[in-house]
């Protein structure tokens, strides 16, 4: 991969000589740049000898995505014998720093001895390198999101901001923002995150070209936000623009991520399983392109999350199983590589799957524990829908006040924040509860006007007109399913070429099969074939 290289007006420099006098990686995080001909620091002697322009080679390779290159460019510059590289203490700090960065784009969580080497090197970098503050902030606010300290990231993004700014980083600053407006909505800071967005949004309209995509990074975390307060066709609006551009331009996971989980999460809305699995296929597809496994785990919970809410439990078992979870265990602690926690994801998934798997009791002994985590990190909004699930394991355990009363605390945790889909999400199961709560069954306290608000609100999307909507949506999206297997069907393509085909398991294959030919009334592929023909589903 090739990599452009600031200009210089002294026409004998080399690319190497002028990032070296420039700064090295520092060049380019104070702007964007744009991958053209031209390389710097491709062989070993060149490394040691330009060894900043070889560590802001490897800093922008990660960054386009090729964290095999980039790590190869380090490796260049480890010490001989004598540790000279090490003499200089300049050379050491861009090393650790670049290093760092180059693991976030490895797929590799940063653990707290990265934590320790991030804070020992802060101590030591020069008052005027105020980039290299900047970054080291940076790192430790990503290593304190690994560990779901939503509080320590916070902080630490705000001192990152600060410095990207006094060292004229623009789009440094504006890369933390979106750290800022996850961490605001995970600590249960809807609006908060909402505003900062808005204000990311502000500033890159000031900002003469965009390469890196911040602004297709910005709508897609934007998605997230409106897909927490119910605006699902904003949120398939901020997606449907960004989600090309951030595949084409941008290599960190975090974004990958949130940009698949809320497709999934909308496709199960308006189109349930087999369009939460459809859109989980492409997502695993990508992990599996850009080796990010754990994009692929966080692409596994989600799928684990679909195969519960619609009553697939055994399905979901066998999917925790593959990834090591144990859902016996209630130590509600996962490996430390586990990106799910940062959000709370994983524990709320377990604790779901142990109530609709009718074990209410061990359920309440997960949530205690699950719930400690999210107080320590300070993630409101993994307590609020905790609280959620523990009211529906008191409803199965016939505790109907004490029910209740988990589902007010849920929406009191809140406050007035605009979140909804925590709460939809939960269907069926959760409707009895909302309805007894506004209905005054079962409490001796009275609900206040703005709980009976909110609680109005929800019953007002599962009505009949919103269901009957959502249904039209599910069958034409399940009749375009159904259609392209019916077809490949016809063309005489076994499971697994299927399943090739479609770019899903061969197990999928046999759900979205068995649910055909139920619809269709047929025992078997040729009769679903021919009747499809019959009816003209199918030309072939």
């Amino acid at each position: 991969m090739a990599i452009k290289i600031p200009e210089s007006k002294d026409s004998s420099e080399s690319a190497e000589e002028r990032l070296e006098s420039m700064g090295g990686w520092r060049v380019y995080i104070k702007a964007p740049v744009a991958l053209i001909s031209g390389s710097a620091a491709t062989v070993p002697s060149q490394a040691r000898k330009y060894p900043r322009a070889t560590i802001a080679t490897a800093f922008l390779l990660a960054k386009m995505g090729d964290a095999i290159g980039a790590r190869k460019r380090l490796n260049l510059l480890q010490p001989n014998g004598d540790g000279r590289m090490h003499r200089d203490n300049s050379i050491a700090a861009d090393l650790i720093l670049v290093d760092t960065h180059v693991k976030v784009y490895e797929d590799r969580a940063l653990t707290e001895a990265d934590s320790m080497r991030l804070t020992q090197l802060l101590s030591t970098l020069p008052a005027d390198d105020l980039l290299g503050q900047a970054l080291t902030f940076n790192h430790l606010s990503t290593a304190a999101l690994h560990r779901g300290e939503f509080d320590r990231a916070q902080d630490h993004a705000e001192n990152a901001i600060r410095f990207y700014s006094l060292g004229g980083a623009q789009f440094g600053s504006l890369h933390m923002y979106t750290h800022l407006g996850q961490i605001r909505m995970m600590r249960g800071d809807l609006a908060g995150a909402k505003m900062q967005y808005e204000e990311m949004e502000g500033c890159l309209a000031e900002v003469s070209g965009d390469p890196q995509g911040l602004r297709a990074i910005c709508r897609a975390l934007k998605s997230e936000v409106a897909y927490e307060m119910n605006e699902l066709n904003t949120a398939q609006s901020l997606l449907d623009e960004a989600v090309s551009i951030i595949e084409d331009t941008d290599a960190w996971l975090d974004v990958f991520a949130a940009t698949y989980r809320v497709r999934a999460r909308l496709a199960f809305a308006n189109a349930g399983l087999p369009g939460a699995l459809t859109e989980l296929a492409h997502a695993d597809a990508a992990a599996r392109d850009r080796n990010m496994p754990r994009l692929g785990r966080l692409m596994c919970i989600e799928r684990i999350r679909a195969f519960t809410l619609s009553g697939e439990i055994n399905t979901a078992f066998k999917e925790m199983v593959g990834i090591g979870l144990d859902p016996n265990r209630l130590d509600a602690k996962q490996p430390d590589n586990d990106w799910g926690l940062r959000h709370g994801t994983t524990n709320v998934t377990i604790a779901r799957w142990l109530v609709r798997a009718q074990r209410p009791k061990r359920a309440m002994d997960f949530v205690d524990l699950a719930e400690e985590t999210a107080i320590r990190g300070g993630q409101l909004l993994t307590l609020a829908k905790l609280r959620v699930i523990r009211a529906q394991a008191y409803w199965r355990l016939n505790a109907r006040p004490e029910a209740i009363g988990a589902l007010l605390s849920a929406i009191r945790l809140l406050g007035n924040q605009p979140f909804r889909r925590f709460i939809l999400d939960e269907g069926a199961d959760l409707q009895p509860i909302v309805q007894a709560a506004l209905d005054r069954d079962f409490i001796s306290t009275p609900i206040s006007a703005a709980q009976r608000r909110r609680l109005s609100e929800f019953t007002h999307s599962w009505s009949a007109s919103s269901l009957e909507e959502g249904g039209k949506l599910a069958a034409d999206y399940r009749t375009a399913v159904q259609k392209r297997y019916l077809e490949l069907l016809a063309q005489g393509h076994s499971n697994k070429e299927i399943s090739r085909v479609m770019g899903v398991s061969v197990n999928t294959v046999k759900y979205h099969l068995k649910h055909i030919f139920r619809d269709m009334h047929v025992d078997s592929r040729a009769r679903a074939v021919s009747l499809a023909r019959e009816i003209g589903m199918i030309d072939l």
